[in-house]
């Protein structure tokens, strides 16, 4: 039953009113006095509750003698009910997607120039930050080892998978100690990502990430955080330093 309660959760159902129509369907029709017995919900609230049940048709009422009983209607109301939800769900976010453009273009919404995360947990979400964009590049040094320690092959790979769904290119400068690791999360994905190996005296276990007008900054395991910082001059900056070290960095692949 605790699927049949979700689901009367999402058609915002109240938890009195489930309390009901569970009531029906496992112990057949009542009276509202009988109602009340099984589900502890005074009398007078039991009316209150079936009126919400009825509007959705998901109960029935008829008189016998005089006195009223309630019912189950056709159990397929809940699933006509749930398709009427996807539909309308489905048909709001074809509108938002549509108008989102002009929506963000017309806020006024002002967002934290920085904004910090702590520990893996928080962490993870600046990556989910990135997810929110599509058919974008990001420029990302990376020191592979680091964060396959910090963030765990399993959800490294989960936000490549997202990011292939979103058509999101890399463009990644690793240490060249680690060029001649065959089996990494990025392997398989040589047509949306270029990689070049930088060699370096000393290498950093921080990574950072350049996309759209911000720069995510990771720690490794040892330190766990990470910010982001949104702005247009210091993302500039970002990119001319990036662009500096890709023009060094090495790669045996041609088209990098």
């Amino acid at each position: 039953m605790k699927q049949l309660q979700k689901i009367l959760t999402n058609l915002n159902i109240p938890q009195p009113a489930q309390q009901i129509y569970i009531s029906l369907l496992k112990d057949g029709e009542a009276t509202a006095r009988s109602l009340a017995n099984r589900t502890d919900i005074t009398r007078t609230s039991i009316y209150d509750y079936v009126k919400i049940l009825k509007t959705k048709d998901l109960i029935i009422e008829r008189a016998i003698n005089g006195t009223t009983f309630f019912a189950i209607s056709d159990i397929r109301q809940l699933n006509q009910l749930l398709n009427d939800q996807i539909n309308m769900l489905n048909t709001q976010q074809k509108f938002l997607s549509k108008e989102l453009p002009k929506l963000i273009t017309s806020s006024q919404t002002i967002q934290p120039k920085i904004r910090f995360f702590e520990g893996i947990d928080g962490t993870k979400q600046l990556l989910k930050d990135i997810l929110w964009y599509d058919n974008i590049t990001l420029y990302i040094y990376w020191p592979y080892e680091h964060m396959l320690n910090f963030f765990g092959k399993e959800f490294l790979t989960w936000f490549n998978q997202r990011r292939k769904i979103r058509n999101i290119q890399i463009k990644t400068i690793w240490n060249v100690n680690e060029k001649n690791k065959k089996n990494h999360i990025f392997s398989e994905d040589k047509h949306d990502v270029q990689r070049r190996y930088l060699k370096q005296k000393e290498t950093s276990t921080m990574s950072y990430i350049i996309y759209d007008k911000k720069v995510a900054f990771i720690s490794s395991d040892k330190e766990s955080f990470g910010f982001i910082v949104n702005s247009q001059e210091f993302t500039k900056l970002m990119h001319m330093q990036f662009t500096t070290l890709w023009a060094n960095a090495k790669s045996n692949n041609k088209r990098d």
